[in-house]
This record gives structure tokens, C-alpha cells and sequence, in this order.
């Protein structure tokens, strides 16, 4: 696909506000945090199904662990059982209703099942507790792309850039945002400083040659993309994007189209 919106919003939750309104959180036994941390681990390196088989363990053992629901609410939104995540989430919050990691990772698993306007329910409760949560002001953010309410977007992208002037993700979804928005000059513009970080220029490229793309630079999308993918999925992406250049220039919103 044309690019993972959702990896931006994950990359954040890593490192967004955890305010929990007073609730404790992985409340249990020694044993079962010991769990939990070995769940984690298998979490970070992306080894859902063993995360999912500890978490299963530790809400088995500690049904109160907050951090160990919200652990099997993430395992099994990474591999596509949203009912199931949706479920262990909904036990995290019944626990701690004003959560925000809780709260953030339900709208997460909203954006990945492409209901971004429920995403946005839970970004804005999450909100409502911390104002300044990073993680959901990005999913915020994101949601309202989607949306094809880039002015919005925006509003929201810059109200979170002056707390975290330097936040990559932040950077680049704003500048993906103005590309959908119409103004690809200065969405480019912005593109390219952050192109200067070479640890998370793929991201970028990918941007760029969505915003060379829909300028009708079409040589300059396929050379960006060059090295990052494979030349026949480089074809099939160049051809969807022929697709959402035609409503593009119709004046036909797109967020949609490119956050699917």
C-alpha cells in the first residue's frame, strides 16, 4: 500500500503521554510483571503471537493488570484480530476509564480498521485528560486526513509542534497534509528538510513520491521510490496513484484514497 499512516501513529504511542487519572496500572502479582515485561519484549520485536500468549497469561493470572490488557489489546490488533483487541481494550478501560494510553491504542485500532471517525472519539477523550499527549494529538491529526479535513489536520499538527517542535512523525504527517490539502510546493518543501534525517528517509520518499505523483511528476515519484521498493509493486503503486491524481485534480478529497 501507498503508505502505513498507522506505523506513524504506533512510532508515537511509544512515546505519548500515559496520564491514567489516577488509576493504577499493571496492578498483580510479581509474577505476573514478570509476564507482562517478557510480553513486552516479544511486543518490541515483533513476536505478536508469543506477546498475545504471555498477555493471555498475565490477565489470566491478574485480571486487573490494566497493562496487561492493554498489552493483549495491542498483540492482537498487530495481527489483525481486531473483535479480540477491541474486547481486551474495553477490559483496560473498563479498569481505568481516563487512561490515555488506553484510550489512544482504541483509537489506533479505529484507524486501523478504517473508522477514523470514531478514532477520533477516543483521540479527543484522551485529550479531554491531557491536552498535550503527543499520541493523540498525531492520531488526531491523521483521523482528520483521513477525513479529507486537512485544514483541520493541520490546526491540529501545528497545536502539537509547538509542544514537540522537533517530533518527527508530527513533521511529516504535517507535511503529507499539506500536500493533500493542494499545496504540494510547500508540503515538498517541508519534505525535503526532513529528508536531511537519514535514519527515517524511506517515510519520507514514500511521501515525496505520493507528492511528485499527484504534481504529474511521475519520473521523479518512480525515482524516489527506487531502492525502497520492488520495481513491480513501484508499477502497481505509480498506477494508484494515476487513480487518485484524477480526483486530486477534480477537486474530489482523497484522504481516503491514500490512508486505506
Amino acid at each position: 500500500m501507498i503508505r502505513n499512516a498507522l506505523l506513524t501513529v504506533t512510532l508515537c504511542l511509544a512515546v505519548g503521554g500515559c496520564a491514567d487519572g489516577g488509576f493504577s496500572i499493571g496492578a498483580g502479582s510479581s509474577s505476573t510483571r514478570n509476564t507482562e515485561k517478557v510480553a513486552d519484549a516479544a511486543l518490541g520485536v515483533g513476536d505478536y503471537t508469543e506477546a498475545a500468549r504471555l498477555y493471555e497469561r498475565a490477565v489470566a493470572t491478574s485480571p486487573r493488570s490494566v497493562e496487561a490488557w492493554l498489552g493483549l489489546g495491542r498483540a492482537y490488533g498487530a495481527t489483525g484480530q481486531f473483535i479480540r483487541a477491541q474486547n481486551a481494550l474495553a477490559a483496560a478501560q473498563k479498569l481505568a476509564p481516563r487512561n490515555t494510553e488506553v484510550l489512544v491504542e482504541l483509537g489506533h485500532l479505529q484507524l486501523s480498521q478504517m473508522h477514523p471517525r470514531d478514532a477520533l472519539a477516543y483521540y479527543d477523550k484522551a485529550l479531554a485528560v491531557d491536552g498535550r499527549n503527543k499520541a493523540a494529538l498525531t492520531g488526531k491529526g491523521v483521523a482528520l486526513d483521513y477525513l479529507s479535513r486537512h485544514g483541520e489536520a493541520q490546526q491540529v499538527y501545528q497545536q502539537a509542534l509547538a509542544l514537540y517542535p522537533t517530533d518527527f512523525p508530527l513533521l511529516s504527517d504535517d507535511a503529507l497534509s499539506h500536500v493533500l490539502s493542494g499545496n504540494i510546493g510547500e508540503g515538498i518543501r517541508l519534505m525535503e528538510q526532513l529528508l536531511r534525517d537519514p535514519t527515517k528517509g524511506r517515510t519520507v520518499r514514500a511521501n515525496m513520491a505520493l507528492a511528485y505523483a499527484l504534481d504529474g511528476r511521475e519520473a521523479d515519484a518512480r525515482a524516489m521510490m527506487s531502492g525502497d521498493v520492488a520495481p513491480d509493486e513501484i508499477n502497481r503503486t505509480l498506477a494508484y496513484y494515476r487513480q487518485i491524481r484524477k480526483d486530486y485534480l477534480a477537486g474530489k478529497p482523497i484522504g481516503y484514497l491514500v490512508f486505506r
